[in-house]
């Protein structure tokens, strides 16, 4: 088919010399081309709110060695960890590192920060309201469409944000990374202002942290409270004899709790950020949108001399 598009982009190796001196005779239109993709790039850059990238990384505790910093908790026996214990195939364990990640962003641990003031302050500061002293509806464009919407459909157009709003807002922005493909991982977070998103990475590490610790000991009284119940009527000496040894075990790891020291995850790099806001990075896209804009106009030009070439 000779008038087929694809036949007219067809062009013999002779004719590439005739298509560089078309394109040089367009260079006004090219540096147009690159100035436009400039300016949308410029654009675009004031248009989104620039964001500091603040990371940590945290690992598995230590539990042995001079420099391990979980708790130094006793071995338990197999007859006193048996109730701690999870219940399956060794494939089916959940490690207390592996509930730290998979709670960081839960509703429990949000529930915890929902009664910190500056965190959700800081997360929710387009419905606070500073001078009052209290949650209100968000102003902005898009918040009066939505409530809008919702008072349409009949349902109620606005409430206070909780700690499920806090859970989905986290799950958003935070990221979980792998370092070096091993048991570590970085959590990353990105927020215009650089000071709340260091404080606020350093509170939810710290909220996760405190409600694994609290569980675990809830557990370890709830169960002790159990064997010293069944030991008050007990009469078989050797029985006695074992419940009770599992009992002084259980309240070495309890004490052991109390320390302080990290129970399911080490801070093994604290909350960092760099000094200037680094998303978007400006260095790279602004050239990058010059190129885009200046190859944008090569194709164009390009496929219009081919096309005229072939008609």
């Amino acid at each position: 088919m000779p008038d087929s598009f694809a036949h007219r982009l067809e062009m013999p190796v002779g004719g590439m010399g005739e298509l560089l001196r078309a394109l040089g005779a367009q260079w006004r239109r090219l540096a147009l081309c690159g100035l436009a993709g400039l300016a949308l790039t410029l654009l675009a850059l004031h248009l989104v709110t620039p964001r500091y990238t603040v990371s940590m990384v945290v690992g598995p505790p230590g539990r042995s060695g001079p420099a391990a910093m979980g708790p130094r908790a006793p071995a338990l026996s197999p007859a006193a960890g048996r109730g701690i214990a999870e219940q399956g195939s060794a494939d089916e364990v959940v490690s207390d590192f592996a509930r730290y990640l998979a709670l960081l962003t839960s509703v429990p641990v949000a529930t915890r920060l929902a009664n910190d003031a500056d965190v959700m302050h800081g997360l929710f500061e387009d419905a606070w309201d500073k001078e009052a002293g209290r949650w209100r509806p968000p102003v902005g464009p898009g918040a009066v469409l939505r409530r809008g919407l919702r008072l349409l459909a009949g349902y109620e157009a606005w409430a206070a944000p909780d700690a499920v709003d806090l859970s989905r807002l986290l799950k958003k922005d935070l990221a979980v990374e792998a370092v070096n493909e091993g048991p570590l991982r970085r959590l990353v977070y990105r927020h215009e202002k650089r000071e709340f998103a260091l404080l606020l990475l350093t509170r939810l590490h710290a909220a996760t942290e405190t409600h694994l610790r609290d569980e675990a000991g809830r557990r370890l009284k709830a169960e002790m409270a159990h064997v010293n119940g069944r030991l008050a009527g007990m009469s078989n000496l050797d029985r006695s004899r074992q419940l009770t040894g599992m009992v002084a075990e259980q309240e070495e790891t309890l004490m052991m709790l109390e320390v302080g020291l990290p129970y399911a995850a080490d801070l093994l790099e604290a909350p960092a950020a760099p000094s200037l806001a680094d998303w978007p990075n400006p260095v790279p896209l602004i050239p990058a949108g010059t190129l885009a804009g200046l190859g944008l106009g090569l194709f164009v030009l390009a496929a219009r001399h081919s096309y005229r070439r072939g008609l």
